[in-house]
């Protein structure tokens, strides 16, 4: 069985104020017809489909657009769920139709687990959730973390029409670790374009949970990784979307799977514009030139009148420009300690808050933020990030 798997599209993604539409419809046109020529017997996108969960006009656009010339150019199921930037109820939007199209989306997180049968494989589905909503299904049972709530999901498939005689496939958006939970603490880690949303480490998951089955398709880390006996990826996403993913090779991953045997190849993607990170003189980088989306950083030892101005000239797709000769790392007071982690909480609701409704937070609503947090601290509660 041919599986061909990819996830975190992001279609609609901004970085620096930077559309990013254009380069998506391009490099992911181009690998509609690519995975049409491999003849797959199965396509997954594994969440984050959209950039926003209120995407807007032309990024469902362009996803329309890809979603209609998928299924009418690949001839084989294609699997798509939610993430958590999608919006469930839009991913949802249209999926009995869509079904008789070849196109599975599952958007929702329900109590009975959505199965697509194959011929010689069953898949399964599951879209994005936080552990509360999943609680709401499983009211008999304490679930406390992600852990526990995909236990519980895992437990509903196998008291199903389990069959471990054919070829089982699972499909989850969110953080899968093959690290001691009770032992990750800071070590567990993530890019600027994957910050948890929970509290501690409730929003990962163990990979022993998912032994049973013989590939699981992983979305939400934006490089390609396996995590445990090479059956549990994330295929990364298409393009690079943060300064962290800067040395990232991005790849969508060709899986060729039987009961006995499990090869995966990774295939690059090589879009228009890489995004780089590149470091000289103000001199040395004037003499060169790309039209590359870059971070730039000067190491000379004082600012350069119009650098910004001046390097765009030879570097049209700036995205930043810092000095690195002019940073100086100050000590911080426990006062100031605790205010930076202060600030750091409110740009984690802050984006929590844009992620889930497309809007940014109001100048009047940082500030009641910032008051319930300050209330928070005077009776003696724990604000953490």
């Amino acid at each position: 069985m041919k599986i061909i798997h990819t996830s975190d599209w992001h279609i609609g993604k901004v970085i620096n104020e930077r559309s990013l539409l254009d380069d998506q419809a391009e490099v992911l046109t181009a690998w509609i017809s690519q995975v049409a020529e491999m003849e797959p017997d199965l396509v997954i996108i594994a969440g984050d489909l959209y950039d926003r969960s209120l995407p807007n006009r032309e990024s469902v656009h362009l996803c329309n657009q890809l979603l209609t010339q998928m299924s009418e150019e690949i001839a084989c199921p294609i699997c798509i769920i939610s993430g958590n930037h999608d919006s469930g109820e839009r991913i949802d939007y249209a999926s009995a139709i869509l079904e008789k199209e070849g196109l599975y989306l599952e958007g929702m997180v329900k109590k009975e687990i959505r199965r697509v049968c194959l011929e010689e494989a069953d898949v399964y589905l599951l879209p994005y959730s936080d552990y509360g909503q999943i609680q709401k299904l499983y009211p008999d049972q304490t679930i406390r973390s992600m852990a526990d709530a995909l236990a519980a999901q895992i437990q509903t498939i196998k008291a199903g029409d389990w069959q471990p005689d054919r070829l089982n496939l699972l499909v989850f958006h969110g953080y899968v670790t093959n690290v001691d939970l009770d032992e990750a603490g800071a070590d567990l880690e993530h890019t600027e374009s994957e910050r948890p949303l929970s509290m501690g480490n409730s929003a990962y998951v163990p990979a022993d949970l998912f032994e049973d089955f013989d590939y699981v398709a992983l979305g939400h880390l934006h490089g390609r990784q396996f995590v445990k006996n090479q059956h549990i990826y994330y295929s990364g996403s298409p393009l690079k979307y943060s300064k962290s993913e800067a040395r990232q090779r991005k790849v969508f991953l060709e899986v060729d799977l039987t009961k006995e045997d499990l090869t995966v190849t990774p295939h690059p993607i090589h879009p228009k514009y890489d995004l780089r990170q590149i470091k000289g003189t103000f001199e040395d980088l004037m003499a060169d030139q790309s039209d590359d989306y870059l971070y730039v950083e000067l190491t000379d030892a004082q600012p350069v009148h119009e650098a910004m101005v001046r390097l765009r000239k030879v570097y049209p797709h700036i995205m930043a420009l810092t000095y690195s000769a002019l940073e100086v790392d100050q000590p911080q007071s426990e006062t100031g300690y605790q205010a930076q982690q202060k600030e750091a909480l409110g740009q984690v609701f802050a984006e929590f808050y844009e992620d889930q409704t497309g809007q940014v937070l109001t100048a009047y609503q940082e500030q009641v933020v910032k008051q319930v947090m300050a209330e928070a601290q005077g009776r003696g509660e724990e604000v953490r990030d």
